[in-house]
């Protein structure tokens, strides 16, 4: 018998504790992604990381996106 192969792709890992958002103090659900819709959004802006944590140009992100950095 031939040995069963593995699959290409490894198991997804959610890193999501308790279906919340992984936004650093963000409480709300998650929707998409493991975020809620506001964080999703700044995910695929790029001013925070897959894990939740700020981006290290932050700031700088967030004020040429047209918003002030202090929300």
């Amino acid at each position: 018998m031939a040995k069963a192969e593995k699959s290409a792709q490894p198991a997804a890992v959610s890193t999501n504790r308790g279906g919340g958002c992984l936004a650093e103090g963000c409480s709300k659900n998650a929707e998409r992604a493991e975020f809620c819709t506001e964080h999703f959004r700044w995910f695929k802006l790029g001013l925070i990381t897959r894990t939740g944590a700020r981006a290290k140009d932050f700031d700088k992100k967030f004020i040429q996106h047209g918003r002030s950095p202090t929300i």
